[in-house]
């Protein structure tokens, strides 16, 4: 389900300009009711109550906070994750190594890469012309000018071109016209200035987003940058800019800012070859930013075992962020997109066939095999003929091969339909249920159970601290906890972590390692007894391996030796009472 609002956060300190308060006005608009533009780094008072008026689950507000500032700091985002999740709107700050979403819109060197990046998102005008340099000149430097650009650029202007040249500048409220150099019009701040670009033909501007919107428009572009960092993004965009401006003391341009601009504003062939590259770097595609956010799940922006808020994010992709959490260790993920029928019929017939060559009941019987092994490791530890509880049974394989070896078999799954099978076709005991939230005690009427298992599902939980607890819950003392996953120390994993993380299925919201596996465990008053590194491919080994040759075998020697399989089993009994967490 979709974030129920989206906050949007400008910049709005004296002198921050006031683009970014009109961009968030403009996204607001278009979300309606669930969009809201709001001021200041920290939530306001009250705000808790009239979001979570929507109904927010497990106390979580489902909201998106939208920073749309330069520089923003994780202090800065900390005060909202218990509120809404962060995101970063064409921000450089040091909080792009921790927010959960980056977008970046206005093309430009980052520290760190976005999860999106692309000028089509820009609200953009859409005009068909050739850029013509000789044309009117338009000076903007924004609503408020924080650096005080207008006045020294327009004197140049004028002095070197003429105001015959037709030259108009939006100005702020602390320009009046008797400061201005005689000739030069006034835009007022325009509210849709991009509507108007096409009645010139050179727009000297800053590094930003009206930059964009006059290439858009078919003008010619120059850049007077007023810091080292908006000259360096001009630069790396291909921009024809003088770099930093400089000022005398007299506030005029210094003699190399007047050198640089002239030069430029004679180049008038050379502005037009770079404003048309300039507009078929931007293409014809258009997408709607706030359609995209209005798309967006909110997850919680913190670890998903320990609670750690914004953990360090390892990588990113359009719809997912990775994190590592530096507390518990845990790789998770934030996802920003949901299946409607996320494990409906297609999940054990098309989604798996797609994954395995065959559907789950025709893999059935090799699963139920696999059982055979998996059921000799829990009796090592297991109450002989106990109660078995498998939490994600599918279409019961598990617990057949469970039923034949004596145990009292129960099963929980949230597809009705595998559930159905087990019942009427296997003739085992199972509940159609979304683990933790139904609890098994309740479903089945029981105290507990002696085994608890879960062959790749620990993986799918968002909150795998809850699920943890609960599983402790479940088991009685001595009782047996045994579950696979996949294993991201494993060879793919090593050869290239940002490659499995970007294959990893979209559901798995933890990657576990049997080193963490163990450390997690013991928090929860598990002792693992057990650990078994499977899915061993030697042909992901980079190497040219025939299958079935001598290579082949001593790289799958190796691989179990290393334990380099990508997938593992972990088997442990529990002791105690998990730690608290909180």
């Amino acid at each position: 389900m979709p974030a129920d609002r989206i906050l949007f956060i400008p910049a709005s300190a004296e002198g921050e300009g006031t683009g970014h308060k009109r961009r968030c006005g403009r996204l607001a608009a278009e979300l309606g009711n669930r969009g809201m533009v709001l001021e200041g780094s920290m939530p306001p008072s009250g705000m808790d109550v009239e979001l979570r008026q929507s109904g927010a689950p497990d106390g979580f507000l489902r909201s998106l906070a939208v920073f749309d500032r330069r520089i923003s700091t994780t202090e800065d985002l900390v005060p909202w994750t218990e509120k809404a999740t962060p995101i970063l709107l064409d921000d450089d700050g040091e909080a792009r190594r921790t927010a959960p979403y980056l977008i970046d819109i206005i093309p430009g060197p980052r520290r760190t890469e976005a999860n999106a990046s692309s000028p089509d998102w820009l609200d953009l005008p859409s005009v068909t012309r050739t850029p013509d340099a000789a044309g009117p000149v338009l000076v903007s430097f924004g609503g408020e000018d924080k650096a005080g650009l207008t006045l020294p650029v327009l004197r140049f202007l004028v002095e070197s071109i003429g105001a015959e040249r037709l030259i108009t500048a939006t100005c702020p409220e602390s320009i009046t016209e008797d400061r201005l150099p005689s000739g030069v019009r006034i835009l007022r701040e325009p509210q849709e200035l991009k509507g108007l670009l096409g009645d010139f033909g050179l727009v000297i501007t800053s590094y930003g987003i009206t930059l964009w919107e006059a290439v858009a428009a078919g003008c010619a572009v120059l850049t007077v940058d007023p810091t080292p960092y908006h000259a360096k993004l001009s630069s790396a965009a291909g921009v024809p800019g003088i770099g930093k401006i400089r000022f005398n003391l007299d506030n005029r341009l210094s003699r190399s800012s007047s050198r640089a601009l002239d030069r430029r504003l004679k180049s008038t062939e050379y502005l037009n070859r770079a404003a048309e590259n300039l507009r078929s770097s931007i293409g014809d595609r258009r997408r709607n930013l706030a359609e995209t956010l209005a798309g967006f799940e909110a997850p919680k922006p913190r670890c998903a075992v320990c609670g750690a808020p914004l953990p360090a994010v390892i990588a990113r992709f359009p719809t997912k962020t990775y994190y590592r959490c530096s507390d518990c260790g845990m790789i998770g993920l934030y996802r920003f997109t949901l299946k409607n029928d996320e494990y409906g019929s297609s999940y054990f017939q098309d989604e798996y066939r797609l994954q395995y060559g065959r559907s789950y009941l025709e893999d059935f019987p090799a699963i139920e095999r696999m059982a055979r092994s998996r059921l000799d490791v829990i009796g090592h530890k297991a109450v002989p003929k106990g109660s078995l509880l498998d939490v994600g049974c599918a279409f019961g394989p598990f617990l057949k091969a469970a039923d034949e070896s004596g145990y009292h078999c129960r099963g929980i799954d949230v597809s009705a339909e595998g559930v159905k099978y087990i019942r009427e076709t296997l003739g085992l005991s199972a509940e159609t249920g979304r683990f933790p939230g139904d609890n098994p005690k309740d479903l089945f009427g029981v105290d507990g159970f002696d085994v608890v298992t879960l062959w790749y599902v620990i993986e799918h939980f968002p909150d795998l601290d809850r699920v943890l607890k609960v599983l402790s819950d479940l088991l009685f003392p001595g009782g047996v906890l045994a579950f696979s996953t996949p294993n991201g120390s494993g060879i793919s994993g090593r050869r290239s972590l940002r490659r499995f993380l970007e294959h990893s299925p979209a559901d798995h919201y933890t990657v576990w390692t049997p080193v963490n596996a163990r450390k997690l465990l013991a928090r929860y008053g598990f002792q693992t007894y057990r650990i078994r590194t499977t899915g061993h491919h030697p042909e992901r080994f980079g190497l040219p391996i025939k299958k079935g040759g001598l290579l082949f075998r001593m790289v799958n020697r190796l691989s179990r030796i290393f334990s380099l399989g990508d997938t593992f089993e972990v088997y442990a009994v529990k002791e105690g009472m998990p730690e608290q967490t909180d």
